[in-house]
């Protein structure tokens, strides 16, 4: 009993496998993700610099640390890639840790090494703001009765019929993930299909991914459930959807539920594209000039 208590005074000792982890990271190079808040505006990205006992430092690029100086003290969660030594495999992964100091001076920002580390290519809940190469076609149809194994019946009019290339498609496409996905309605088109938008309400959803970014088309046809309806930026109104039921093709076409994890081939979408933007951004903050004396980039 005693030795219990005393355990809870001892400092966390960070893993070995954290450890080698941050250590790999500082030798690629690996683009780190800052969230500070929900919004694509609020994520700031910065270059591994250095991993010592004293913490993982962090370089910007493009930035003026001195604006951030309000971070020391708080925590954040942080997302980062790694590639493997041929990079045939990149792997993603997440942390939360508090920033230990900010010097605009020296051009570094200092985190507190984590206690874990989380492997993210699998989980249910990595989202991700999709890029236009990467928008797919989008149907919505209200489904019609109840739940059960029999088949949807789906109302002949959709709620949204959107190609890939449309204007609107990256406004209405909040985000995907392998078990959900989130749409963001202007209010007429909210205000229309209302009855049908309610928490709880069921949906067709069709994602038609193809174009010149896939080397061959992936289209899904889900069945989802409305889980929330909040108000969202520029008097937009946000519906999140979970999936529930994927149609699968074949001799006997069925419908299949989708399991805790999510849809297997959403899940591997989402992630390749995640790599490819973070691979993106790196390439873009490796070619931009050092920064000058203060923490301001030569970049204009």
């Amino acid at each position: 009993m005693l030795r219990r208590i005393l355990s809870f005074f001892r400092p966390k000792k960070t893993s070995t496998g954290t450890r080698q982890l941050l250590e790999e990271a500082a030798a690629q190079r690996a683009v780190f993700r800052i969230a500070v808040g929900e919004g694509s505006g609020d994520r700031h990205y910065f270059l591994a610099a250095e991993f010592t006992p004293g913490g993982l430092e962090l370089e910007p690029k493009g930035l003026r640390l001195d604006t951030f100086l309000h971070w020391k003290g708080q925590s954040f969660p942080f997302r980062f890639i790694l590639c493997s030594r041929d990079c045939g495999r990149t792997r993603l992964f997440e942390f939360t840790s508090r920033v230990l100091s900010v010097a605009p001076r020296q051009g570094r920002l200092v985190l507190a090494q984590p206690s874990a580390i989380t492997p993210l290519e699998r989980r249910q809940n990595v989202r991700i703001a999709l890029q236009m190469r990467h928008m797919p076609r989008l149907g919505v149809w209200p489904v019609i009765g109840g739940g059960g194994k029999a088949a949807p019946r789906i109302m002949s009019r959709p709620i949204l019929d959107i190609p890939p290339g449309h204007s609107s498609i990256g406004l209405t496409i909040r985000n995907l993930s392998s078990g959900g996905m989130r749409l963001s309605l202007s209010k007429p088109d909210f205000s229309n299909n209302e009855v049908h938008l309610e928490p709880g309400k069921r949906l067709l959803l069709e994602l038609n991914f193809a174009g010149k970014a896939f080397d061959s088309r992936h289209l899904f046809r889900l069945i989802s459930r409305v889980c929330n309806v909040v108000p969202g930026q520029g008097g937009r109104v946000e519906v999140g959807m979970q999936f529930l039921a994927l149609h699968q093709t074949g001799k006997k076409p069925a419908w299949k539920s989708v399991e805790q994890g999510g849809v297997d081939e959403i899940g591997r979408l989402v992630h390749r594209f995640q790599v490819e933007y973070y691979k993106e951004i790196k390439k873009r903050l490796d070619g931009m000039p050092a920064r000058e004396p203060g923490g301001i980039s030569k970049a204009s």
